[in-house]
């Protein structure tokens, strides 16, 4: 390791003008007279110097301890001390600080190994004009470090603000001694707070809803007691008057003696993940509900069946429970909401669509509601099957017809009328004798569970039924098919 030349030494600091005034130096120095003559050399080469001269371990410390100063230049040897222990306490209590040797003594081997272990350059006493130019090239390297870790800083500080964004993340910090908030935009927002006016823990707690705060201040005061996460969600009230969920995350702080200094966390609006539990919830109650409904259905439809033989009785059955599981596909499909009413029939007589001859369906398009689905689907099942056994569908000329709109009743709710009409198949000689499974299943539902009413007419041409029921206030809460 080699110094510069005597030409750099005596022309002054080539790494840019002199740094600003005055330069605040630690100085480790047992000799007076060595610390006059350094203190001298830095006078002359322009560099105004306020050195703080120290020549104990004890005194070194605590001057490390008060901090504030820019430089450390130390002697190599120090009687009880040595400037390498001096090296290691200038890394560990000020790092970052330029730490320079200046000794008599220093060797080649000795000033690398120096160098290796974090100091900033050495200088021979021998040498003293060197001292200001390395000064100020430490200073500019130290400044320019500075400079780069602000750099670095920022971008570090950027990112963590993309992400916070991304993430729909408020960032916030309480001080526990002046009860002061500091808090991002983004959990002012979430908190119904201004942008730009001072926060308190009161004001944060005063916008979460009444019934909620009580247990906000227990779970933050078991936290700081006993030093754990805190991670919970609250009701807030917007000014607007708007009910919002926000979830709160923190972590308490402590000084070295234990005293609560503060919180810091994040907030997360998570209303819409609230309300998706909710609607869970609710659709869960309503397949359990519609669930029991189908079993109470299949169970009456095995009570309730006649037939003359087994295979007609298991076909019965079987043709039943398919419709069944008809429309429990399609409730499922649209997350228990409602059916399409056209889907609900072209399920009941797609054999019959194919040439659009047999079957045909016209009407505007209407969404069932989901307690409407399933008893109107097995009325339809039940007319249906009636065609193919003895109506229109029996024959190869026969034909059904299925016809609907909506309109507006009395009590401004919506009216389905819907008309079914068979036409070609064997003539009708009038009313039946007897009533059998499918006339029970029409009245039960159309009628008794969904309050409408149902008129069946046997021309000669063929059976005419009329359905005319509410798509709103039936009895929601009965069986979807109840034996009549």
């Amino acid at each position: 390791m080699t110094g510069p030349s005597e030409s750099e030494a005596s022309s002054g600091d080539s790494h840019g003008a002199p740094l600003g005034t005055p330069l605040r130096l630690l100085h480790l120095e047992d000799s007076p007279i060595d610390a006059a003559l350094i203190a001298e050399h830095l006078a002359r080469s322009g560099l105004s110097c306020d050195i703080h001269l120290v020549a104990s371990r004890d005194d070194y410390a605590a001057a490390l301890a008060a901090g504030g100063f820019d430089a450390i230049i130390a002697d190599y040897v120090v009687p009880a001390f040595d400037g390498l222990a001096a090296l290691d306490m200038a890394r560990d209590g000020a790092p970052g600080i330029p730490f320079i040797f200046v000794s008599g003594t220093l060797g080649e081997e000795a000033a690398v190994d120096a160098v290796r272990r974090g100091a900033t350059d050495y200088v021979v006493k021998q040498r003293l004009a060197r001292l200001a130019i390395v000064l100020r090239r430490a200073m500019a390297e130290a400044l320019a470090g500075q400079r780069a870790a602000q750099a670095s800083l920022r971008e570090s500080e950027a990112r963590l603000r993309l992400a916070l964004d991304a993430g729909r993340l408020g960032a916030w910090e309480l001080d526990l001694r002046s009860d002061r908030l500091n808090a991002s935009p983004t959990c002012r927002a979430d908190f119904g707070q201004p942008p730009d006016t001072p926060l308190t823990e009161a004001d944060l707690r005063a916008a979460v809803h009444p019934e909620d705060r009580e247990r906000m201040q227990a779970t933050m005061a078991r936290a700081i007691a006993q030093g754990e996460d805190c991670d919970d969600e609250y009701r807030v009230v917007r000014p607007s008057g708007e009910v919002r969920w926000v979830q709160l995350r923190s972590r308490p702080s402590y000084a070295p003696d234990g005293t609560a200094l503060g919180m810091a966390g994040v907030s997360l609006d998570v209303t819409e993940r609230k309300l998706a539990e909710e609607r869970l919830v609710l659709l869960m109650r309503e397949v359990n509900h519609r669930a029991k409904n189908a079993l109470a259905v299949v169970q009456s439809v095995l009570r309730l069946t006649r037939t003359a033989d087994l295979p007609g009785y298991v076909r019965a059955v079987e043709g039943r429970v398919a419709a069944l599981a008809r429309v429990q596909t399609l409730l499922a499909e649209d997350a228990w909401t409602g059916a399409d009413l056209r889907v609900l029939l072209e399920g009941e007589l797609a054999p019959f669509l194919g040439d659009g001859r047999r079957a045909v369906m016209a009407g505007p398009a209407v969404v069932l509601p989901a307690r409407v689905t399933q008893p109107l689907t097995m009325a339809m099942h039940e007319l249906a099957t009636n065609a193919v056994k003895y109506g229109a569908l029996s024959e190869a000329a026969g034909c059904v017809t299925v016809t609907w709109s909506v309109e507006k009743a009395q009590d401004d709710t919506a009216q389905l009328r819907l008309r079914w009409a068979e036409t070609g198949g064997p003539a009708v000689p009038g009313r039946p004798t007897r009533r059998g499974f499918g006339g029970r299943v029409l009245d039960g539902t159309v009628r008794m569970q969904l309050g409408g009413t149902v008129s069946l007419t046997w021309a000669p041409s063929g059976l005419v039924c009329d359905l005319d029921l509410p798509l709103a206030g039936w009895a929601g809460d009965e069986p979807a098919m109840r034996p009549v």
